[in-house]
């Protein structure tokens, strides 16, 4: 066990006195003089074409400065995902219920939204397709006509609207079907949902005296907004500085340029600051959500409990636009098992309804909510106790992920092991209560990461990194230095940054700051610990091997009175041979390396309104080294109350014939309170990464994976009914309580003539 000095304590979050004390600053604070407001114009239609736009009535409002519609921006094509399939204003068509078409930029918001109402537009209604299913049909009209020229689409499919396709086989799976002794199929749906932030998009923009654009936003992913601004707007990367604001949640949605085009180029037409906030409103309706997916899944399993092959096909509704695309399809198809033969298929279709954005690794919730319900349903048919399947199943160190990787040293059988004994599995409920279990995987983030630590002149240390903090990152980055250089977490400074200042990272998102950045920090102040040995040796006339490192001090490891103190030696090395101390680090690619959680439900379901009430939820979960455990916790606890919500109540309502959002307030859209949450118990399980910083695995997405499959679960166990479609309402719980089919019919034709096999 190593002692750390740092590490495994509770830190109070390094910023908690501005966030507590109100100081904090967010984009919509931000005030410049001669500040413009912004609105935007939404479509009223869910396929038409723009036949005329007349803006000359808002034009001449009194108090409105400037007046803009899609033609005002370059002809260029964007994408959040893997096509540039879209115009960040529209054009010429427009695709969904609430695409921007125009946006004004008046003296106040008042006169702003009074310009957006003068605004008269002529369409010509196209035909619209909604479900995804109909969308894979071969009649089905195209939701983008010219999908093979978008840059990106280098694939051929039988349909139009399927707009990307991702796969993975191993083994022969079809004759692993046909030797097993048992196949079971079945199919899952889970429902559209919304991040549920609390601070609203927003930015601010400014064009410089030299002409640069500055913009202040709320954003997860500083420089990817910075690349996407310079491609829309057809100006230099070089010319835009972003900085990030404080952020008040983004779980994803604010990874990608949203809406911070319209004010920019508004402040290029007026000269003046532009600031543009959306409504709660706006944040439903035009902010890309997670739209519903339907998994299929067959799966082969013998006698003595073995599963032998697995075939998964996977529907991703993207909307108008593949924002957050459907790998997780594919990529969690298998869940946390060894199944040699596999066939996993994730189609992402298009339908004009609004674009979808990432949320809490984009589709692995949908996905573990089928794998684990499915995996619960296939024990229970078997007579094998569910958690018990689950250990004969679990993929084990060495064995082949589903990307071909090897699974590396893990604690998934430690999770599984401590929920059995801190739950007290198995367990005999009373009438109408239930207990259900689910595994959670995910991965550690990797992806660009960078940091610079320098010593200053009084023994402090300035971390500087590129990275937003969303959770209390910054805190874990600066307690990693500390470690490393023997330093208290009050004597590491973490530096505000922008793009201009920061070196280039990634976004904070998919579980990488902690692992991927961190990393960096652990590099770059191991450059500094060197740095400093290397001075401290040439002052005290020691070999660098020969000092040790504690408290502030480096000091002669046999004689600890001769040494010198970081003050000293920051001091001595403005002046030294060497200069000021730095030190750097860059990375790119990080290893695989595996998030493992178990979680565990009871619930009651009161059988006369279908009711369920959860009493009690525990997860344990790999977390490698805790960083910092208070933060640890609190990253568990955040997950599963959202993984609760979007079991339970959490459903983003869809009109069926037009696609327009139906929930667009947090009156209608229904997040869990305190009043409907249990306790959350936590295990940490700590199985070191090896290559993660100190040992630190990802934290944060998998907590809130698991809820709905295992509510799911443990209402079986309750009164032998099993929903398949989320949220698992009162309404639908009573339809199967009261013998009404819960089936979910899939035409798997459709999907094979859409992959064209």
């Amino acid at each position: 066990m190593v002692d750390f000095k740092v590490l495994e304590q509770n830190l109070p979050r390094i910023d908690a006195r501005d966030k507590v004390t109100g100081r904090a600053v967010y984009a919509s604070d931000v005030y410049l003089p001669g500040m413009l407001m912004c609105k935007l114009l939404p479509s009223t239609h869910a396929h038409a074409r723009i036949i005329s736009i007349d803006t000359s009535k808002a034009e001449v409002l009194q108090g409105v400065r400037s007046v803009i519609t899609g033609q005002d921006f370059p002809d260029i094509r964007f994408g959040s995902g893997a096509l540039k399939d879209r115009y960040i204003m529209a054009r010429d068509e427009v695709f969904y219920i609430g695409e921007p078409v125009a946006a004004v930029a008046a003296d106040d918001e008042i006169t702003a939204q009074e310009a957006i109402d003068l605004i008269e537009i002529v369409y010509e209604e196209l035909p619209a397709v909604i479900d995804p299913i109909t969308a894979l049909t071969a009649d089905a009209p195209p939701v983008h006509s010219d999908v093979s020229d978008f840059e990106g689409y280098g694939f051929s499919v039988g349909n139009s609207n399927v707009c990307t396709l991702l796969d993975a086989d191993r083994g022969d799976v079809d004759q692993a079907f046909n030797s097993a002794d048992r196949v079971f199929e079945e199919t899952y749906r889970s429902q559209g949902i919304n991040q549920g932030f609390l601070e609203p998009m927003a930015c601010v923009t400014n064009v410089e005296a030299n002409g640069r654009l500055t913009v202040w936003a709320s954003t997860q992913g500083p420089y990817q907004i910075r690349t996407q601004l310079a491609g829309v707007l057809d100006i230099p990367l070089s010319s835009i500085k972003v900085i990030p604001m404080e952020l008040g949640g983004g779980f994803g949605a604010k990874l990608r340029l949203a809406f911070e085009a319209f004010p920019a180029l508004l402040s290029f037409k007026t000269g003046r600051p532009v600031k543009l906030i959306n409504s709660r409103e706006e944040v439903f309706t035009l902010n890309g959500p997670r739209l519903p997916v339907t998994n299929y899944l067959k799966t082969g399993v013998n006698n003595d409990g073995t599963i032998v092959a697995r075939e998964a096909y996977s529907i991703f509704d993207v909307g108008a636009y593949l924002g957050a695309g459907p790998n997780s399809g594919v990529g969690h198809g298998l869940g946390a098992y060894n199944i040699p033969n596999f066939r996993l298929r994730s189609f992402g279709v298009y339908t004009n309804k609004i674009y979808v954005g990432s949320y809490r690794a984009s589709g692995v919730a949908d996905m573990t909510f089928a794998v684990e319900s499915h995996t619960d349903s296939i024990a229970r048919q078997m007579g094998i106790d569910p958690w018990e399947f689950r250990m004969q199943n679990a993929i084990k160190e060495g064995d082949v992920s589903v990307s071909g990787a090897r699974m590396p040293k893990n604690g998934l059988l430690e999770t599984l092991q401590a929920i059995k004994d801190n739950f007290g599995l198995p367990k005999k409920s009373a009438e109408d209560r239930g207990v259900g279990i689910a595994v959670c995987e995910w991965r550690s983030g990797s992806g660009p990461s960078t940091a610079s630590i320098s010593v200053n002149e009084d023994g402090t240390v300035s971390l500087l990194t590129g990275s937003v903090d969303i959770s209390g990152s910054d805190t874990s980055l600066a307690a990693i230095a500390a470690e490393t250089l023997g330093l208290t977490l009050d004597e590491v400074i973490v530096a505000k940054r922008d793009t201009d200042l920061a070196p280039f990272t990634g976004p904070s998102g998919g579980s990488r700051i902690v692992y991927s950045q961190g990393t960096a920090v652990h590099r770059a102040a191991e450059t500094v610990r060197e740095r400093l040995y290397e001075l401290a040796a040439e002052r005290l006339g020691v070999q660098p091997d020969a000092l040790s490192l504690s408290g502030g001090r480096i000091f002669i490891e046999d004689d600890p009175n001769q040494g010198l103190s970081f003050k000293q030696l920051g001091a001595l090395s403005v002046n030294s041979r060497g200069g000021p101390i730095i030190g750097t680090s860059s990375l790119s690619n990080m290893p695989y390396d595996p998030v493992f959680s178990t979680q565990a439900a009871e619930v009651i379901v009161d059988r006369a309104t279908g009711h369920v009430k959860v009493t009690r939820y525990m997860q344990a979960q790999d977390v490698g080294v805790a960083i910092n455990p208070m933060s640890v916790e609190g990253q568990l606890e955040g997950g599963v109350v959202q993984g609760i919500g979007r079991a339970l109540t959490e459903d983003m309502q869809l009109d069926a014939e037009t696609g327009a959002v139906r929930t667009s307030s947090l009156s209608t859209y229904l997040m869990p309170l305190a009043v409907d949450l249990p306790e959350i118990e936590n295990v940490l399980v700590k199985v070191p990464s090896s290559d993660g910083p100190f040992g630190a695995r990802a934290v944060a997405e998998p907590p809130g994976f698991g809820p709905p499959a295992a509510i799911a679960n443990a209402i079986f166990d309750a009164v032998g009914v099993r929903v398949r479609e989320l949220p698992l309402s009162g309404e639908r719980v009573l339809s199967a309580l009261q013998g009404e089919s819960s089936e979910i019919r899939l035409d798997l034709d459709i999907l094979k003539k859409s992959e064209g096999i």
